[in-house]
């Protein structure tokens, strides 16, 4: 029986979900105040990548036209140094890195920067789960493969995280506050957010941890203050807290 074969068309229309799922994830909008300032930097720097590409196409694509083979075997006019188009290919690339090293210590500078955030978190990670911890208001939330639990967090607020794990590497990452923040064995980490639209956002280990990785989930639901202090008011305390 001979192989199904099929149309390019049918291919291409059976694979346009795919791409749309794919440009809806590029395009989602951040939704943290750090997360609008590295989408920013991301702009420059997709900005300069091309710029870079289309100076290093066009000039490849100039160079085949234009000194492309006529017929003839004659070597062509042989320059053995020309040092200020050097001076040029090396000022520029070196300029462009520099600058984009300044942009981005800049960003990273204010997204990183120490503040006395008004909600502190412990994110506790574990094979394979995680672990909420509420120290002030004794609330604990802990999550079960296949059970994950939901991170509540208060809009307009600064929030901070204290990334702690108890066994191998993990990470924390929530696709849609652009962050990525390792958990490492005997170092506590932090990460401070401030979100600025309610809503529910999935989150996800993203370091291969072992067996039960791809069960590694959470949700993080942004409310608002007042929803958020009536919410840890109705959670059951918890004796067993961590400072």
């Amino acid at each position: 029986m001979p192989p199904l074969r099929r149309s390019p068309r049918s291919l291409a229309i059976k694979g346009l979900p795919a791409v749309l799922v794919v440009l809806a994830g590029c395009t989602s909008r951040p939704v943290t105040v750090e997360a609008d300032q590295v989408h920013s930097l991301y702009d420059i720097f997709l900005i300069a990548a091309a710029i870079v590409f289309v100076v290093v196409a066009g000039l490849i694509g100039w160079s085949i036209v234009r000194y492309r083979s006529r017929g003839s075997t004659d070597l062509p006019v042989q320059t053995r140094t020309n040092l200020a188009l050097e001076l040029i290919w090396w000022a520029l690339p070196t300029a462009l890195v520099i600058g984009l090293f300044i942009v981005s210590a800049q960003v990273l500078g204010q997204v990183d920067r120490t503040a006395d955030p008004t909600v502190n978190v412990r994110v506790e990670s574990f094979q394979w789960q995680w672990r909420f911890t509420y120290a002030k208001q004794n609330v604990v939330i802990t999550g079960a493969p296949g059970n994950p639990p939901e991170l509540v967090l208060p809009t307009d607020e600064r929030i901070g995280l204290e990334l702690v794990t108890d066994d191998v590497i993990h990470a924390f990452f929530v696709p849609r506050f652009l962050v990525k923040r390792d958990l490492v064995p005997g170092i506590t980490n932090h990460l401070d957010l401030t979100i600025n639209a309610e809503g529910t956002y999935s989150g996800q280990c993203a370091e291969f941890c072992g067996l039960l990785h791809d069960r590694m989930l959470f949700t993080v639901r942004a409310v608002s203050p007042a929803e958020f202090n009536a919410w840890l008011a109705a959670q059951p305390k918890s004796a067993g807290t961590q400072p």
